[in-house]
């Protein structure tokens, strides 16, 4: 059956909602999703790396916790149809020196791979304690084909522009070098931004805690960044709406360019789940096309962990 569209209307918004609203990029979603089983031994990275994807795109598919664990005989998402490996690639082993202020979650986050991988494969005691000096050793994927001679990269159902994976690394090694606010930080930081700009904080909480745990070092394979998981061409659009720079790699600015998006959301379609929509899959492919399977499982969860706040 068809995705159901939503009912076209006349949006009850300003003129300058709407001039923020169709200057604004649709964001991108993950594709068509399967389903796998969790089997023995089975790590997220290994099973990203068998699907063609990454680690950041199964925890927002399958609404994953920061640590990423996953267990024996549980059913995951994985975007488009399973299949083993290509030929072509393989994994091997890169060798990484502990430096000074490094740790085993900011070398994991480098390099793509999960916490726990680096644990068994180097045999390191789980408190995570690394000696400056020890030397690492990090399974990474490679390819026959070059990166230098490919234009874009599929990830997730994807085609991801180089200049896009090019901008989300450098995101996420200068969030990964920076220090970043706390979870319990950011939470309050959500609520009172919300609540001075006039949005539901319960609607933010949620949408925050989906997109990125409360986390700002979180930055997604289409370059969308921070705490709510906001578009480099989405902030630019807001900072022009709005006359002020809004830098997303600062936590601050990150939350209120997402609370103001959700605001503008709401009073362009007058319904929460509508906005919800528009904030995940675009609002100009939502009247296109209506809304994707992935589209409404995000509306379903986001919903779920909106009552969670409400109740404090």
């Amino acid at each position: 059956m068809p995705p159901r569209r939503p009912s076209r209307r006349r949006f009850p918004a300003s003129g300058r909602t709407i001039a923020v609203l169709l200057t604004l990029a649709a964001v991108l979603t993950a594709g068509a999703t399967s389903n796998i089983r969790v089997k023995q031994g089975d790590t997220l990275w290994e099973l990203a790396q068998r699907h063609h994807t990454t680690v950041a795109v199964l925890r927002k598919l399958n609404d994953l916790p920061g640590n990423g664990m996953i267990y024996v005989g549980e059913l995951l998402r994985v975007p488009g149809a399973a299949a083993p490996a290509r030929p072509t690639s393989r994994v091997v082993e890169k060798g990484y020196t502990v430096r000074s202020g490094d740790n085993l979650t900011s070398i994991a986050r480098r390099y793509g791979v999960s916490v726990r991988t680096l644990q068994v494969r180097n045999k390191l005691p789980r408190s995570g304690i690394v000696v400056i000096g020890r030397r690492l050793a990090i399974p990474v994927r490679v390819t026959a084909t070059s990166p230098a001679r490919n234009s874009a990269t599929h990830n997730a159902g994807l085609l991801i522009p180089q200049r896009v994976q090019r901008s989300a690394a450098q995101h996420r090694a200068y969030l990964g070098s920076h220090h970043q606010p706390s979870k319990a930080h950011v939470r309050k930081l959500v609520y009172t931004t919300a609540k001075k700009i006039g949005l539901d904080p319960s609607l933010a909480l949620a949408v925050a805690f989906h997109e990125s745990g409360f986390q700002q070092r979180v930055v997604s394979p289409v370059d969308a960044i921070g705490v709510m998981q906001v578009l480099p061409s989405t902030g630019r659009a807001l900072s022009a709406g709005y006359h002020r720079r809004l830098n997303l790699l600062k936590a601050e600015d990150n939350v209120l360019a997402g609370t103001l998006l959700l605001k503008q959301l709401v009073q362009a379609t007058g319904r929460a789940d509508l906005a919800l929509a528009g904030y995940y899959q675009g609002l100009g492919s939502v009247h296109s096309h209506g809304m994707f399977p992935q589209t409404h499982a995000y509306i379903r969860n986001v919903t779920v962990l909106r009552a969670r706040f409400r109740r404090g």
